[in-house]
């Protein structure tokens, strides 16, 4: 569907064009009105119409003046310009700003409604042309990452700049890594065709990370960087310092989208052939999300390097024994947290921080091995540490598991924990489905590692957490659908979508039809 932009300084008109004209039936989506240039100018940037249609003569910027600038935005716009009879003079100048064409008032809709079959056909065109010099400037971006030698950096950054005039061989440039978490690979990618195809949620995050991004003013290339990774290029003058910009980008896709947004920022460059070191800087500065959880806004300026060493386990491995032995797993907690605020403050290399929890782990899990049925191993603490856990706290969360699970054996060694978690995991979804649910959030609720309680709910229900989240909210949508005094956005967000496009993708997938088709179904 097209989206078109209503601009005209009487109201009544406004009105009449925005209510009375058959939008829907030519594939055309109201998105916003304004009353004068001016305000058309800052709609036109917040959302990105497809077609704009306005009154030549207007107070305070006029239809041509905005016209012109509206191109300068997005040359890609297609314009219509509206004109009384006495105007028709006039009309003519705004050939000269490549208007697709113009309409006499009043408004004959079948005269609309031919003319925006042209218009269509235009901004199909136009969105080809797009899409192909895109994808040159994001193959040639990508070729310019990857390269290694200075020579082939510098021939790219010319070739890249001739391109693309906004991105100019001398300029302060930052790198931008964002990396997602709360969905596992899985999740990411499209079911039926592999991990090199986008699935529906990893392409509605990428829509909205670029939609924030050009809000902010960014026009370059957003480039996927593997599972739910995305890398830009910005003008460092983006930021000026001041990163609340991408903290409201992760604010956004957190309440969007049921997973988090962790993003590396690099120092500033000069040259445009640096873009590449630039990035391996701000994806170093991400991977210390390692420290500060998923969701962390790291700047490679304010962050420091780690240490090597070994870990000493001795102190906290005597204390777990004693505290689980006696069946006091709040005083466990407290030695866990103690364990893993230490390696935090001393910035212990992930690694070896890693073979230190597993060091630890294993010698609690051995030394109450007998609290176990000989047969069954409850856990696989050396896997999940070094190739699941992505952060010290998901790892203190499965440290936490792993001796609360202990203590309960001790007290009762045929109780069935896992199941016990899978039918907690279902309660908080049946309960805050409505909200923008994570796996994390669950993991915190249950002392788990996320990627554990994957492991676990799959194993006892048959399918993923995200799975089940996903059919209780269509569950309660189809519920919702049957009320058609709802809209659609309405309904999404009342089933904890905060994205209603997205919300149509899970919808239509999940039950074969769109809401709207299912809505005439009942």
């Amino acid at each position: 569907m097209y989206k078109i932009l209503l601009v005209d300084d009487e109201k009544m008109e406004l009105q009449a064009l925005t209510d009375c004209v058959p939008w829907s039936d030519m594939d055309i989506r109201v998105v916003g009105t304004a009353k004068n240039g001016r305000e058309a100018l800052e709609l036109t940037q917040q959302l990105l119409p497809d077609i704009i249609l306005t009154d030549v003569r207007m107070p305070i910027m006029d239809g041509l003046e905005f016209a012109r600038r509206a191109k300068g935005l997005h040359k890609q716009i297609s314009i219509v310009f509206l004109s009384g009879h006495d105007e028709f003079q006039y009309i003519k100048s705004a050939l000269a700003v490549e208007a697709t064409g113009y309409l006499l008032k009043p408004v004959d809709l079948d005269e609309l409604a031919q003319l925006m079959e042209k218009v269509k056909l235009k901004c199909q065109e136009a969105r080809l042309a797009a899409r192909s010099e895109s994808l040159a400037k994001e193959k040639l971006l990508r070729e310019l990452l990857l390269e290694e030698s200075e020579q082939g950096r510098a021939q790219l950054a010319r070739q890249l700049a001739e391109l693309d005039r906004r991105l100019p061989l001398r300029w302060r440039y930052a790198a931008v890594y964002m990396q997602t978490a709360g969905a596992s690979p899985s999740e990411l990618a499209a079911p039926s065709t592999g991990p090199d195809v986008l699935g529906p949620l990893e392409r509605s995050v990428r829509v909205s990370i670029r939609s924030q991004l050009q809000a902010m003013g960014f026009a370059g290339e957003l480039i996927d960087w593997g599972y739910g990774a995305f890398v830009a290029l910005l003008p460092a003058s983006l930021l000026d310092g001041d990163p609340e910009p991408l903290r409201q980008l992760q604010k956004t896709i957190g309440e969007e989208f049921p997973l988090a947004l962790t993003i590396g920022l690099s120092r500033p460059g000069e040259r445009l052939e640096d873009a590449g070191e630039l990035v391996k800087e701000a994806r170093s500065a991400s991977g210390q999300s390692f420290y500060y959880g998923s969701g962390a806004l790291l700047s490679a300026e304010e962050l420091r390097g780690t240490v090597m060493g070994e870990v000493e386990i001795g102190g906290s491995l005597e204390t777990l024994r004693r505290l689980i032995g006696l069946m006091l797993p709040d005083e466990a907690e407290l030695e866990i947290k103690r364990f893993t605020a230490d390696l935090r403050e001393r910035h212990i290399h992930p690694q070896l921080a890693r073979s230190a929890a597993v060091r630890l782990v294993t010698a609690v899990e051995q030394h109450f091995a007998g609290a176990f049925k000989e047969q069954h191993r409850p856990f696989n603490s050396e896997w999940i540490i070094m190739n699941d856990c992505t952060t010290l706290e998901e790892i203190e969360a499965h440290i936490l598991h792993v001796c609360s699970t202990l203590a309960m054996a001790l007290a009762d060694k045929d109780k069935d924990r896992h199941q016990h978690v899978a039918r907690h995991v279902q309660e908080i979804i049946d309960r805050s489905y409505s909200t923008s649910l994570t796996v994390e959030e669950i993991a915190k609720e249950v002392y788990l590692s996320p990627n554990y309680i994957r492991s676990i709910f799959k194993d006892k229900t048959g399918k993923t957490i995200l799975e089940a989240i996903t059919d209780r909210r269509m569950e309660r949508a189809s519920m919702l659908l049957s009320d058609k005094s709802l809209k659609i956005h309405e309904v999404a967000g009342r089933v904890g979508y905060e994205n209603v496009s997205y919300f149509c993708s899970v919808f239509q997938r999940t039950t074969g039809m769109t809401p709207n088709h299912y809505r005439k179904q009942i």
